[in-house]
């Protein structure tokens, strides 16, 4: 070994004990800012698309905007607890810092690497990435300012918590109507003595007119505009000042009760100022100017006038009394000169450094999900139910529905299947149809309950072989061919996603849907489509391309999922909203919808639909449906179909 190497070995072996000592003779301030900034980079890298993403819906109308506000007063909260207090455990042990601050960190990496490849677009619905933020806060802290300060810091970690949406959901959706029932109301008698608009029954009487130079134009009050977002937002502000006013308890639920009464009247009076300045300035100044900053802005108006008369309410703010010299020997909490929590800091920065940058581009990548749902965790698709997307080159009928599978996937679900037909045009060819069923519930958990495999294994079907596939937007699916003794052979692709409910898309309600697309796999099946085998990962049984049969299979296998991902391409393009007709009428035949309704007007007087042929509903096999509607084109032409 020579002499070069022998110097750069020592010299590289030495490396940690010479940092060591330059952290333990570095300033206090020195010390604080580095530990400070590697806490603050860590932790915007690791979770920066997540952070952006709640900020972004600060100024947007939504119930849960101001969910966005947790992460600031989280900091608020962690400043006013900086500085060591009375009755604080005296923690000075490197080991244990790691025994806590190591499984947090791991078990908020395997939240964000394992869970979005088994929930697929459900982990954003549910926005699992904001319950690991938490654990990776808590164990960076332990990590890198010890475990005492992050015991010290545990309610303002824990408060991260109010950032995830789901809770919110479940409790907003059993009051939202009622609260924006209770403005609209409010806002009907406030117009009469104003004269800033004008109701109008129009769309369920959620609707106000508003004159501009002559030229009316509608606005509408819905549940984000009903004031319960800037209820919500004082909530979270009032939570966070519990924990750090004292006084009186009954005086201190009477100013959280008058902040949200403010919060509320001034919602009233944003939306009145908002009348006026449409009719005053116009619709462009009104909607596109004011709106998106107005509430913001009132929204914190109110909250410093509430922090304000605090004292009124004989309420302080209290961080507690920090210990004096004496009180410090006593517990032995280090001091200038005494012995550090962190000794070793450089090689815990350069590891959370590495699993910082790993669970960013982790968490990048949860953009796709941006396809089906928005950033508080709200479907953005419209139900494939109600109006179910078609490739190009492609017509959908429906044909049937299910009522019997009510108590598996709970009250008020539906199974309907739907057909799709070749129409000339596009990549995906086939010369027989493909088939859609879709079951419409609210219980997702239904769905691993009531599972598509479990049900071929409960009737003895064989399944030939099994693929987790992606296909598109975040959502994961599987594919999988099967056999049966009677019915032939099948490939067929499902996933679930979660969707608008067109039937109460003022409450923001989410249902869940399981979509199973069916070709029916025989000598006489050809497919062709562009092909992309790319995310189609086999995980059970096998398929041999050099088996003419299995050969078949994987070939259709791959036309599925393309025309799988086309469907959710399509589907992403039509407003939520839109409904098909599903009524059966005095003609020998069933309504099926003959396209798209069109979208923005919800309920339509009239609309094209095709009425099936009894004699076509009676056939038992696809090939027989398909020849039929060669032969008989005439009798699937759109008929004008009026509505009540």
């Amino acid at each position: 070994m020579s002499i070069a190497t022998l110097t750069w070995t020592r010299g590289v072996r030495d490396l940690p004990v010479e940092l060591d000592a330059r952290w333990q003779t570095a300033a206090p301030a020195t010390r604080l800012r580095w530990q400070l900034g590697t806490f603050a980079a860590v932790a915007l890298i690791a979770y920066h698309y997540s952070l952006s993403s709640l900020v972004a819906n600060v100024d947007l109308s939504t119930p849960l905007a101001y969910i966005g506000l947790v992460p600031g007063i989280a900091l608020a909260l962690a400043a006013a607890r900086a500085r060591p207090l009375k009755r604080e455990p005296a923690i000075h042990d490197r080991q244990l810092d790691y025994i806590v601050g190591i499984p947090l960190i791991a078990a908020a990496a395997v939240i964000d690497v394992l869970l979005p490849y088994k929930y697929s677009d459900l982990f954003w619905v549910w926005r699992l990435d904001l319950v690991s933020f938490p654990l990776f806060v808590a164990g960076a802290v332990a990590l890198i300012f010890g475990t005492r300060v992050l015991w010290r810091q545990k309610l303002a970690v824990s408060y991260l918590l109010l950032a995830w949406p789901l809770p919110y959901s479940f409790l907003l959706l059993s009051v939202l109507n009622a609260f924006t029932n209770l403005t609209i109301d409010a806002l009907r008698a406030m117009v009469n003595v104003v004269h800033v608009a004008s109701f109008t029954n129009a769309s369920g009487g959620e609707v106000f007119n508003v004159v501009h130079h002559g030229a009316s134009f509608q606005l509408s009050v819905v549940s984000a505009c009903s004031g319960v977002d800037g209820v919500v937002g004082f909530l979270l502000v009032a939570s966070a000042f519990s924990a750090l006013v004292t006084g009186p308890r009954l005086l201190k639920f009477i100013w959280l009760a008058g902040g949200m009464l403010l919060l509320w009247v001034q919602n009233l009076g944003r939306i009145l100022f908002i009348f006026w300045a449409g009719r005053v300035f116009g619709e462009h100044v009104a909607i596109s100017i004011l709106h998106p900053f107005a509430g913001l802005v009132t929204f914190s108006i109110c909250v410093l006038v509430m922090i304000l008369v605090m004292g009124s309410f004989r309420l302080r703010i209290n961080v507690g009394e920090p210990l004096n010299p004496a009180e410090k020997a006593a517990r032995n909490i280090p001091g200038p000169g005494q012995h550090l929590a962190v000794k070793s800091f450089y090689p815990v920065a350069g590891l959370l450094a590495v699993v910082a940058l790993l669970l960013g581009v982790n968490n990048a990548g949860l953009r796709q999900f941006n396809l089906v749902s928005d950033a508080s965790g709200g479907a953005k698709l419209a139900s494939y139910s109600a109006d179910p997307a078609k490739p190009v080159g492609w017509d959908v009928t429906y044909e049937t529905s299910y009522t019997w599978a009510q108590p598996y996937f709970g009250d008020g679900s539906t199974w309907l299947r739907y057909e799709y037909v070749p129409a000339g045009g596009g990549n995906l060819h086939a010369n027989l149809p493909v088939t859609a069923d879709v079951v419409n519930t609210t219980s997702v958990q239904s769905f691993s309950a009531y599972s598509v495999q479990a049900c071929y294994n409960f009737h003895g079907y064989k399944i030939r072989d099994l693929a987790n596939v992606a296909l598109g937007g975040g959502i994961r699916g599987q594919a999988l061919s099967y056999s049966t003794s009677t019915n032939g052979d099948w490939t067929i692709v499902y996933w679930v996603w979660p969707v608008k409910d067109s039937a109460r898309t003022n409450t923001g309600a989410t249902h869940y849907e399981r979509v199973i697309l069916y070709i029916q796999n025989s000598p006489q099946t050809r497919v062709r489509a562009p092909g992309v085998t790319t995310g189609i990962t086999n995980i059970s049984g096998s398929l041999n391309p050099a088996i003419a049969a299995d050969e078949q299979l994987l070939a259709e296998r791959t036309y599925i999922v393309d025309f799988a991902r086309q469907v959710i391409q399509a589907q992403s393009k039509i407003k939520p909203g839109s409904k098909f007709v599903r009524t059966v009428t005095n003609e020998p035949g069933l309504i099926v919808p003959g396209g798209n309704a069109p979208t923005g007007t919800g309920q339509l007087n009239e609309r094209r639909a095709v009425v099936l042929p009894v004699a076509f509903l009676n056939l038992k096999t696809n090939a027989e449906r398909l020849a039929y509607k060669k032969s008989h084109p005439e009798q699937f032409l759109p008929r004008l179909i009026k509505q009540g």
